[in-house]
């Protein structure tokens, strides 16, 4: 897993995306996590939902190797810290996945 920037900086208002690329040959798993201030880590998006979040929507490309997070309009309220993670598709290990903190981040400012 890669987060190829460590902070974006976005107007409000503006169309967001936070970038995530993965190396994996199998069938991954790929979740978005978030962590608001003062607030624990929370799941935000997996990839097998199809469903959007808080406006937030992430669509997997095994083409390109990448799981995206991407909003059309940003708002203050959304800055925090954005978690993207993967898990091979083991029988069992997808649930502990969603309860288990990521390693890479990216930090979200609007200004």
């Amino acid at each position: 897993m890669t987060q190829p920037e460590s902070h974006t900086y976005v107007s409000e208002g503006a169309p967001v995306q936070v970038k995530c690329n993965y190396s994996y040959s199998g069938s991954p798993v790929l979740f978005w996590y978030v962590q608001y201030p003062r607030q624990r880590l929370q799941l935000l998006l997996k990839h097998t939902s199809r469903e959007s979040i808080q406006g937030f929507t992430a669509e997997l490309s095994q083409t390109e190797a990448s799981f995206h997070l991407k909003k059309p309009s940003a708002q203050e309220e959304d800055s925090a810290v954005y978690y993207c993670a993967l898990v091979n598709t083991v029988a069992g290990f997808t649930r502990e996945a969603e309860h288990k903190p990521p390693t890479e981040s990216i930090s979200m400012f609007l200004i």
